[in-house]
């Protein structure tokens, strides 16, 4: 299992640098690794015990199916649902279960709600050096606007991956699969086994899953455990554009022009015709989508979102709460109300998007621009 002395001098040194911070989950201490440094990814985290949870690596994207499946496969692969949330990795330690997310925070929301979506217990008693790599979806999250169509409410866990911390390896699909299916734990949709000479019903696949409005897939080699891909759905990319139109003066234009260039590269390949009403759709979600932020903006004074999460811990909401005003700069997150609803408190939440509220002051109380 890789460990680390979190009192050696490289520790010393690296947090002097500011490469990695020191963080508090309540009075739970661990270290998080806010920018890469060796092997050590951004995202890695150190755990009570010297115990490193490394982060999850980064998969490199396809954008032409027959290409991109020819360059890189020779041997045969799995292909998995991308589903749309964020991603999660789920520990234990020292007794207590924790959801860590991509960027390396133990997240208060996740780490509340995990006992409602699998029994993480059970597997962790079966298999304590594994780390369960997952995406938690649904439309009641604090991060993602777009979630898969078949969560109608609420959030759930789909798990995709499992790290052996002792062998410091992926486990290969077939291995996970079976270990997912014996321990309960919910993941995501398997599409099964394809060849490199299958590229035809890969193409099948993708335009089913385009019509049921899935994101994408993801590519696994069965033999190498690193080897992934991911691919998105055609309209995966002009529901993204209608999902965050409105933060048009937050995100980079490569956000944009990006999902264009998928979705035509798609379509072209998968020969599926583009009609005025497809063109419409994504003239509409720059125009419709935008001009509620302007309108939004004008009667609040500022560009917002709104969000309604459970919790089962009141606690839980605080150190939520304290965790995402520290966590970023560029957006400033308000509690609405709190109320108890069944067994757990619902919590309703305003984010300000700070650089478009910046901008839109500027510019509608006159300021000039030189472009």
């Amino acid at each position: 299992m890789p460990e680390v002395d979190s009192k050696s001098k490289l520790i010393e040194e690296l947090l002097q640098r500011n490469i990695i911070v020191e963080e508090y989950y309540f009075d739970f201490p661990y270290l998080r690794f806010k920018d890469d440094y060796k092997k050590y990814k951004r995202g890695t985290v150190v755990l009570e015990g010297n115990i490193i949870i490394p982060s999850y690596p980064k998969i490199a994207r396809i954008f032409v199916l027959e290409e991109g499946i020819k360059r890189h496969f020779r041997e045969s692969f799995f292909i998995e649902e991308k589903a749309d949330g964020y991603n999660v990795r789920v520990v234990k330690n020292k007794g207590e279960i924790y959801g860590i997310t991509r960027g390396g925070f133990i997240c208060p929301f996740t780490t509340d709600r995990l006992r409602d979506l699998a029994d993480f217990n059970s597997f962790f008693e079966q298999y304590p050096y594994y780390v369960i790599c997952g995406e938690v979806v649904g439309p009641n999250n604090p991060y993602m606007e777009l979630y898969p169509p078949y969560v109608k409410e609420d959030i759930a866990f789909l798990a995709f991956d499992i790290f052996d911390l002792q062998e410091e390896r992926f486990l290969l699909p077939e291995d996970k699969y079976q270990i997912f299916k014996e321990t309960g734990i919910p993941s995501v949709n398997v599409y099964g086994s394809f060849g490199p000479d299958m590229i035809e019903a890969v193409k099948d696949l993708i335009l089913g899953l385009n019509q049921k409005e899935i994101e994408g897939v993801v590519f696994k080699s069965s033999t190498k455990p690193r080897k992934a891909y991911k691919y998105s759905t055609p309209l995966i990319n002009i529901k993204d554009i209608e999902a965050d139109a409105e933060l048009l003066l937050d995100l980079p234009g490569q956000f944009f022009t990006q999902r264009i260039l998928r979705f035509i590269l798609s379509v072209t390949e998968l020969n599926i015709p583009v009609g005025e009403e497809i063109k419409l759709r994504i003239g509409r979600a720059f125009i419709d989508e935008f001009k509620k932020c302007v309108k939004k903006f004008y009667v609040k004074g500022k560009v917002t979102r709104e969000y309604t999460l459970y919790f089962n811990s009141l606690d839980n909401i605080y150190e939520f709460l304290k965790l995402e005003k520290k966590a970023s700069t560029h957006v400033k997150i308000e509690l609405k109300s709190i109320e108890r609803s069944g067994n757990k408190y619902k919590v309703k939440l305003e984010k300000v998007f700070l650089d478009s509220t910046s901008k839109l002051k500027r510019i509608t109380r006159g300021n000039v621009l030189y472009d």
